[in-house]
């Protein structure tokens, strides 16, 4: 396996490329500001059009970051804290994007369209939130964990940090990952998998080191109990500020944005399956077990997230430092029009499955199936 070798060795202007991240966010309260000037409340689909329309154009055209200029900009040993700490600028980002949001959907007397368009905008904006907390949540110290915890608690994700890190990267393509979407499963069937499973599986891990460590599950040592009650508190303070009518909008938001995350999950590792050793346990994740995209668009938005090989190999290893391989499972397009694709099942097939069959020679063995969960006791 060869990654592709990194053209920076030193600080370039090019870093600053990464601050085009915290302006995707903030694209609801754009729509907002267009809405209310020019007294066209079409605009609050904004971000939606730029999402599924302008950016896998700008996919497209722009293609991929060939000469990594995402990549290693300087010495790892001499880590920029530009690099460390811009994801934990967004956090204030988020808050004021939705709760401006929550303050329009109180304010304006919109029809039903708009108001959709509002909360669907505003829940893009929280993935963007989600995407950030996946980065500072997998570093190990507590000031990022609090940043991740604050970044999900819009979405009442909070759990996903101890679900995703222990979890998830622990059994991604096996049969006991409901994060990994099995070969020919829709994106729809998926989602009724994933969503109940990151609780139970939180929620599980949870438990199970308060019983080593001593204590009961029901202590507030539970790390998904404190997110759920963070949760609580910050949805009960912006109910108290705007009111009972805000509630919809909070709603519309969250589903928006935790379905998103399962889209990119669905996509991540479609049908991959690890190889087992000869004890009959699977070997460790490798680089082969994501589908990636080096697509520039799509990168630069997500803390580079589509070079998922790199991060699932390393999941410590900081944003910029994600490298691209030459022989890894690759995505035929950036995340745009792949988010399109799966909410269409003919089409994910059509687009998918042969390049699942083509990753294995045809082995369907060595593919992620239903019929291997089952066999394996996995019905979830």
């Amino acid at each position: 396996m060869t990654a592709a070798a990194p053209t920076h060795t030193r600080p370039s202007p090019k870093r600053h490329l990464w601050l085009i991240s915290l302006t995707y966010p903030t694209l609801p309260l754009l729509g907002l500001w267009l809405a209310i000037t020019f007294d066209t409340p079409a605009w609050v689909w904004l971000t939606t059009v730029i999402i599924f329309g302008l950016m896998p154009i700008l996919d497209h055209f722009v293609g991929d970051d060939k000469n990594d200029i995402l990549g290693l900009m300087e010495d790892e040993a001499d880590q920029s804290l530009f690099y460390r700490y811009m994801v934990h600028g967004l956090l204030p980002l988020i808050y004021l994007t939705w709760l401006i949001g929550a303050w329009a959907a109180v304010t304006f007397d919109w029809s039903i369209w708009t108001y959709l368009g509002l909360g669907i905008g505003h829940g893009w904006g929280l993935t963007f939130a989600i995407n950030s907390a996946h980065e500072t949540g997998h570093k190990p110290d507590k000031v990022s964990k609090w940043v991740a915890l604050l970044m999900l608690a819009p979405s009442f994700l909070g759990h996903f940090r101890v679900e995703h890190n222990t979890g998830h990267h622990s059994d991604v393509s096996t049969p006991r990952d409901h994060a990994t979407a099995r070969f020919g499963e829709s994106y729809w069937s998926f989602l009724t998998r994933e969503i109940p499973g990151a609780w139970e599986r939180s929620w599980r891990i949870e438990s199970k080191r308060a019983s080593r460590k001593g204590y009961s599950k029901w202590s507030l040592k539970n790390e998904v109990i404190q997110t759920v009650m963070l949760q609580l508190v910050i949805w009960g303070a912006v109910i108290a500020t705007f009111g009972i009518g805000v509630l919809p909008y909070l709603l519309l938001a969250m589903v928006i944005s935790v379905t998103a995350l399962s889209s990119q999950n669905y996509l991540a590792h479609y049908g991959l399956l690890r190889d087992k050793r000869p004890d009959g346990k699977y070997l460790p994740a490798r680089p082969q077990h994501s589908w990636n995209t080096n697509s520039l668009v799509t990168n630069i938005t997500s803390y580079n997230l589509a070079r998922h090989s790199d991060h699932h190999a390393h999941p410590s290893r900081h944003y910029q430092y994600l490298r691209s391989f030459d022989d890894v499972p690759t995505l035929p397009y950036g995340y745009g029009m792949m988010y399109l694709l799966a909410y269409v099942p003919p089409l994910w097939r059509k687009v998918m499955d042969p390049r699942v069959l083509a990753n294995v020679d045809g082995d369907m063995s060595r593919v992620l199936t239903k019929e291997l969960a089952i066999a394996e006791g996995m019905t979830r």
